[in-house]
C-alpha cells in the first residue's frame, strides 16, 4: 500500500472520535453526555437574578423600565460584545506598526565544510511600508463593526425597555380587571341578597334566586381567572426585573407617553435597527476595499539578526557568529487559483445585499409604525364609544333596578342583564386601553424614542454611556 496523506490520517481520527450513526438509525440527543465529554460548566443550582435592590412600595411604570435596563444580562451580553469588537480595532491597527519576532531554529546542516545540527537565535522585524490600504481597509471594517455593536446594544436597551413596559401595562390591565370583577362580584351578591329577601317575602318566585345564584358563580369564576392572569403577568414582569417578589403596581401610564404615535416619520438615526444595518453596509464596503487591495503588491522592510551558538554553519572560518540581513521586500500575488477575484465578487454582492439591507429595514419600520398609528386612532375613537355605551349602560340599570324594586314592571332577568351590561362595558374598556398603551410603546420603540421617553440617554447603563 502506499502512503497515505496527511489529511487522509486527519479525517480518519475525527471520525473515528465521532459518535457514529448507522444508517437508518434514529439520532440520540443526550445533554448529559455533552456536559461529560465538552466539560462544560455544570447547570445546576439556582438561577442568579439581581438581588441588590428590594422593590419599592409602589413601582411606577418608568421604575421598572429603569430597573431592568440596569441589571438584565441580554444588555450584559451585547456590551461585552461591544468592548470585544473595540479590542478587534486595535488587532487590526497593529498592523501598522513593526512586528518583532524572536526564535530558536535548530536543525541539521550539510555543507561542503561542515555538517551537523546548527542551533540559531534569530530577532526578526517586519515593517510594513505601503500595502495600497489593506490595513486601513480592515481598520474601517472594524470600526463599523463597533459601530454595529453599539447599535446593537442600543436595540437590547430599546428591547427590555420594550417588554418590561409591555409587562407592567399587562399588570396594570389585569389588576384593574380583577378590581371590576370583585364589584361585579358584590354588585351581583347584593341582588342576590335582595332576591332571597324577597322570595321570602314572596315577592318574586325562587327562579328569580336561581338566575341570580347562576350569575354570582359565573362572576366569581371570572374573578378566579383575572386573578391567575394578574399572577401570571405579575411572574412575567419579575423576571424582567430580576426581583422575587413585588409590592404595588401604579396604574398610571405616563401622559407623555400616550402622543407617542403622533410622529408620522421615524428619524432613522434614532432607530437601532436602522443604525445596524447602516454599520453592516459599512463593513462590507471596506471588506470590499480590502478585497481589492489585495490584488495589489504590498512593501515592507524586513531586517534580522541571527546568532549561530556552534560553528557548523557555512563559512563560519570567516564569518562572525552574529550575522545581520536587511531587506526591502516586495511582494504581490500572481496567480491564486482565482481566489482573489472570487473574494472580491463576492464582497460586491454583499455591498450590494447589506444597501438593500439599509433600505428594507427601514421599509418595516415605517411599516409597523404606519399599522400602530393606524390601529391606536381606531382604539382611541372605540374607546370614546366604549365610555358613551358604560353611560348608556349605567343608566339603564338605574331605570331597571327602580321598575324592578319600585313599579315591579320589570323581571328580574332584565336588571341581572343590565347589570352585567355595565361591567362588561367596563372589562372592554380596560381591555381597549390596555391594547392602546401597548401600541403607544411600540411607536416608541419603531421611532428610536423609548430610550427619550424613559431617560435613559445621558447617563451610564452597565458600563456603557448613553448619548442621544
Amino acid at each position: 500500500m502506499g502512503k497515505r496523506p496527511l489529511t487522509f490520517w486527519w479525517l480518519v481520527g475525527n471520525l473515528c472520535a465521532a459518535p457514529a450513526i448507522a444508517a437508518g438509525e434514529t439520532p440520540r440527543i443526550a445533554p448529559q453526555q455533552w456536559v461529560e465529554q465538552q466539560e462544560l460548566p455544570a447547570l445546576d443550582g439556582p438561577m442568579p437574578l439581581s438581588g441588590d435592590s428590594a422593590a419599592p412600595g409602589e413601582l411606577t411604570l418608568s421604575q421598572a423600565v429603569n430597573r431592568a435596563v440596569t441589571w438584565h444580562p441580554s444588555i450584559a451580553e451585547v456590551v461585552g460584545k461591544l468592548y470585544a469588537q473595540i479590542q478587534q480595532v486595535d488587532v487590526a491597527k497593529a498592523k501598522y506598526y513593526p512586528q518583532v519576532n524572536a526564535g530558536m531554529n535548530n536543525g541539521y546542516t550539510n555543507s561542503y565544510s561542515d555538517s551537523g545540527f546548527s542551533p540559531s537565535l534569530v530577532l526578526s522585524l517586519s515593517q510594513m511600508l505601503y500595502d495600497f490600504g489593506k490595513v486601513a481597509s480592515q481598520v474601517r471594517a472594524e470600526n463599523a463593526g463597533v459601530a454595529q455593536e453599539q447599535a446593537n446594544v442600543l436595540l437590547s436597551i430599546d428591547t427590555v425597555s420594550h417588554e418590561t413596559a409591555t409587562a407592567i401595562v399587562q399588570v396594570q390591565t389585569w389588576q384593574q380587571m380583577v378590581a371590576v370583577a370583585k364589584e361585579q362580584l358584590d354588585a351581583l351578591s347584593a341582588i342576590g341578597r335582595l332576591a332571597n329577601q324577597r322570595n321570602d317575602e314572596g315577592a318574586s318566585s325562587l327562579s328569580d334566586v336561581v338566575q341570580t345564584d347562576a350569575r354570582i358563580e359565573g362572576a366569581r369564576s371570572q374573578l378566579v381567572q383575572y386573578q391567575a392572569n394578574l399572577e401570571s403577568s405579575q411572574s412575567t414582569l419579575m423576571t424582567w426585573l430580576g426581583w422575587k417578589n413585588l409590592n404595588t403596581i401604579s396604574n398610571d401610564f405616563p401622559p407623555k407617553l400616550s402622543r407617542s404615535c403622533e410622529l408620522a416619520k421615524p428619524d432613522d438615526k434614532l432607530v437601532p435597527s436602522v443604525l445596524a444595518a447602516w454599520a453592516q453596509a459599512n463593513i462590507a464596503q471596506a471588506n470590499l476595499d480590502y478585497a481589492n487591495a489585495q490584488m495589489t503588491p504590498t512593501v515592507s522592510l524586513e531586517p534580522e539578526v541571527r546568532r549561530y551558538l556552534n560553528d557548523n554553519y557555512a563559512g563560519h572560518e570567516s564569518v562572525d557568529r552574529t550575522q545581520y540581513s536587511a531587506w526591502v521586500k516586495v511582494e504581490m500575488p500572481i496567480y491564486q487559483g482565482g481566489g482573489l477575484t472570487a473574494r472580491r465578487n463576492a464582497a460586491s454582492h454583499a455591498v450590494e445585499s447589506a444597501q438593500s439591507a439599509i433600505q428594507r429595514t427601514r421599509l418595516d419600520v415605517r411599516k409597523k409604525l404606519l399599522a400602530d398609528r393606524s390601529e391606536a386612532m381606531n382604539l382611541v375613537t372605540s374607546l370614546q364609544i366604549q365610555k358613551r355605551q358604560e353611560t348608556l349602560s349605567e343608566r339603564t340599570r338605574e331605570l331597571y333596578q327602580q321598575q324592578y324594586l319600585d313599579l315591579g314592571s320589570r323581571p328580574l332577568l332584565d336588571v341581572l342583564n343590565a347589570e352585567q351590561e355595565v361591567y362588561q362595558a367596563r372589562f372592554a374598556q380596560l381591555q381597549t386601553e390596555s391594547q392602546l398603551h401597548q401600541l403607544q410603546l411600540n411607536c416608541l420603540y419603531n421611532t428610536g424614542q423609548m430610550r427619550q421617553a424613559f431617560g435613559l440617554e445621558n447617563r451610564t447603563i452597565q458600563s456603557v454611556e448613553i448619548q442621544p
